[in-house]
């Protein structure tokens, strides 16, 4: 009798621990996982003095540079840089966006190396994101429109600013093939790690961080998403972006890249239209050190992309 009692008492504990749990897990996939990919962490001032010290504004890198903001969807204010070339007339203009939880001033050391090889450049904090408003971060389903409020407003402002191409990193090569689909004034593009859908990339950060691969948790969770952001989440999809891209995009990654597999660098790749297209693994590289891991390399590739399809047509 007695072991009867403790059995059943163990049974009505493995059943309330058992509930408790699926309470657990159901109120962070409606209250808690939604929001943890559309509202990335902002990054403060104090962070930018300790993560760019050197760099908090192109000004500080020695580029010469005017204020570029723009409100899209008549009420949220991005905020941006035009950076001008460092050697008079401009070959173009080159976007430059960050990745998530990133801000504009994490390009600006590209925009010093692009500015040297006689190029312009804009920089500017994502919806969501650094100085800029907006609440939501959706990957590129709002975000590929910004990009051309972008391009109007600088051709307004820089009449002479040239052909205009494209780079991004991470989140911000999503956005760039996004853009690119959809506005073909973009002459190139430089797509370095980029994902090739929305709900495959947060179901893997997902399976990274909990150690549970449940993709019904993330899918139960990004319908919230969808619902507090309001956008699709199977709308953004890079790879099917790229079925419509005709122009040059280089695309590169890095074949150790535990955050976004190289499997979707390229997917995003072969789905690429365009005959210009060119393809730079990195031997070694993870998500954050392509660049220190190519060596002179990298600035050398990019520049002959950019030489050679950066061009008014």
């Amino acid at each position: 009798m007695v072991i009867r009692k403790g059995i059943a008492y163990i049974a009505s504990a493995l059943v309330i621990l058992t509930l408790l749990g699926w309470a657990a897990i159901s109120y962070a996939v409606h209250n808690i996982l939604p929001y943890s990919p559309i509202r990335p962490h902002r990054i403060t001032r104090t962070e930018l003095t300790q993560h760019f010290p050197a760099q908090l504004d192109p000004g500080a890198a020695g580029l010469r540079y005017s204020q570029l903001n723009v409100t899209v969807e008549d009420s949220i204010l991005l905020k941006g840089w035009f950076v001008f070339s460092g050697t008079g007339n401009a070959k173009g203009t080159v976007i430059l966006l960050h990745g998530i939880a990133s801000c504009k001033e994490s390009m600006i050391n590209v925009a010093a190396k692009l500015s040297r090889l006689g190029y312009n450049c804009i920089l500017y904090d994502s919806r969501a994101h650094g100085e800029s408003g907006g609440l939501n971060c959706t990957f590129g389903y709002y975000e590929k429109h910004d990009v051309s409020v972008f391009i109007d407003s600088a051709r307004t402002r820089f009449p002479s600013m040239g052909p205009v191409g494209i780079y991004g990193a991470s989140l911000g090569a999503a956005v760039a093939i996004q853009a690119m689909a959809i506005d073909h004034r973009i002459a190139c593009g430089i797509a370095v790690s980029p994902f090739a859908t929305m709900r495959e990339v947060v179901y893997d950060y997902w399976k990274h961080l909990s150690r549970l691969p449940l993709p019904s948790i993330t899918n139960a969770s990004l319908k919230r998403s969808e619902e507090i952001a309001h956008f699709s989440v199977d709308s953004v999809r890079p790879e099917q972006a790229a079925l419509e891209i005709d122009n040059p995009v280089l695309v590169i990654h890095g074949d150790q890249d535990s955050k976004i597999s190289i499997r979707y660098g390229r997917r995003v790749y072969q789905n690429l239209r365009s005959p210009g297209k060119q393809w730079f693994e990195v031997g070694g590289a993870g998500h954050n050190d392509i660049e220190s891991v190519a060596g002179e390399t990298y600035l050398g590739t990019l520049a002959a992309f950019l030489q050679t399809n950066l061009i008014t047509e």
